[in-house]
């Protein structure tokens, strides 16, 4: 069995779906893997409705 360690920088991205563009822009041109995208239920009002999003990336930062 190999184990390897390594240093891993973790961001989680909120906002609107207007921003989702906008957010895998960020992710993308600064380096981190997209490892999962949630959407959010958050309208009260119409519970089954989608308003806003949730992304987890990560980069290696044990290379730098």
């Amino acid at each position: 069995m190999d184990i390897i360690k390594k240093k891993i920088e973790r961001i989680i991205i909120t906002g609107y779906l207007e921003e989702y563009k906008q957010a895998n822009t960020y992710c993308r041109e600064h380096g981190f893997r997209v490892i999962q995208t949630n959407p959010c239920l958050s309208d009260k009002k119409h519970r089954g409705r989608v308003t806003s999003f949730e992304i987890v990336a990560e980069k290696d930062k044990s290379a730098t």
